[in-house]
């Protein structure tokens, strides 16, 4: 996120500029002092080691947060007046400002960055994939919710359309829970529960951001400070470029052909070439000019397969600039081929797999076999 979009988008921590006021029941006698926040802040919370807890946030007039922020905030954050639907969902800010200083008369003055939501969100407005929806209840409902974070992703929509493959996760019930308190990215994606409830009589009908406001003060979290929402929203990220990268042929077919013959069991990681890249091969013929110039004049490599394959079919190459392995071509390979990089212990090397085929196209861009044998392979070859 640029400079320009974190200063519209940070809040100043308004908490110590609340004042006192006197609020009369019937007459003095019965009147007390309460607390009134700063005019014009709403209130939120900050993410903090090991808890979330709420402040008064404000906007300076010199920030444009509706300019910069997603369409879904446009929809529910407190922070956009002219919102059209029921649902209120406060703001959290980041742990770190975007900018403080100490003010003479306000004391620490700092802004801090807008990173996520939190509101009590009814069970039909959870937006989940419609296989996972449930008609359980009581704690089973809680744990569905879990498990369905864990391992896909649910949205929070008001009023979704019944249709498709997407749907609310479940119906409103006697025993509950039918709410549940969420912390939310700026896209509406649920990052964490915090809470649930909404079993009895009447409780539909509240306002779900007071009751939340009065019911919460510190709300502990597992994780530390504002780092929780990254941690989680890096995890969503890497789950969703998981998905999209199976969805390729080339990567399929590097996760389907994968093996492990002698038993090494070694750490697999698996990537989709966006660009050209180059690699070390070396040159296991005892006729290494013959095999240069086959390589050269038919611009591909064969896949190994079978017993040699050790690992799955494909080249083996080491990474650009590898030492010690003997006789080498550095080849370069083109975007749209599937590399799966293989460590056990402290050596590393690839396997890559073109999307179909037998063999995979390469351009040789240097080597240190010697000229000679390289010219002699080319006079053989042709």
């Amino acid at each position: 996120m640029d400079y320009e979009a974190l200063s519209n988008r940070s809040l100043l921590d308004a908490t110590l500029w609340a004042r006192q006021e006197w609020v009369t029941v019937g007459d003095n006698a019965h009147g007390g002092r309460v607390r009134a926040p700063f005019l014009d802040s709403v209130q939120g919370f900050q993410l903090v080691p090991g808890q979330m807890r709420p402040l008064d946030l404000y906007r300076a007039p010199s920030t444009n947060f509706d300019g910069f922020a997603t369409r879904w905030e446009k929809r529910y954050s407190i922070l956009v007046a002219n919102r059209s639907t029921k649902m209120s969902i406060a703001p959290v800010v980041d742990q770190k400002p975007f900018y403080a200083y100490d003010h003479p008369v306000l004391n620490k003055f700092a802004a801090y960055p807008v990173v996520g939501h939190f509101g009590r969100v009814p069970v039909g407005n959870i937006i989940v994939r419609r296989k996972f929806a449930t008609e359980s209840d009581g704690e089973r409902r809680t744990s569905d919710l879990q498990a369905i974070l864990d391992q896909d992703i649910a949205y929070v929509e008001e009023d979704y359309p019944n249709a498709g493959d997407w749907g609310p996760f479940a119906k409103y019930h006697n025993v509950g829970p039918n709410y549940f308190e969420l912390l939310i990215d700026p896209d509406g994606v649920i990052l964490a529960i915090q809470g649930s409830g909404g079993s009895e009589p009447g409780l539909e009908s509240e306002d779900p951001l007071s009751y939340v406001m009065a019911g919460y003060g510190l709300i502990k979290l597992a994780t530390q400070g504002g780092r929780v929402v990254m941690k989680l929203l890096a995890k969503r990220a890497a789950r969703k470029a998981a998905e999209t990268a199976a969805s390729n042929p080339a990567i399929a077919r590097l996760m389907k052909t994968a093996v492990d013959l002698q038993g090494k069991n070694p750490v697999r990681t698996v990537e989709l070439l966006t660009s050209s890249r180059v690699f070390r091969h070396t040159l296991t013929s005892e006729l290494k000019g013959v095999a240069y110039a086959r390589i050269e004049m038919e611009g591909s490599l064969r896949l190994s397969t079978g017993m040699a394959a050790h690992y799955g079919e494909g080249v083996y190459a080491w990474h650009a600039g590898a030492s010690g392995v003997g006789t080498y071509i550095d080849i370069e390979i083109a975007a749209g081929a599937a590399v799966e990089t293989l460590k056990v212990g402290a050596q590393s090397w690839v396997r890559i797999v073109p999307a179909q085929g037998s063999v995979l196209s390469v351009r040789i861009v240097g080597t240190n076999l010697a000229t000679e044998a390289i010219e002699m392979g080319r006079k053989l070859v042709r």
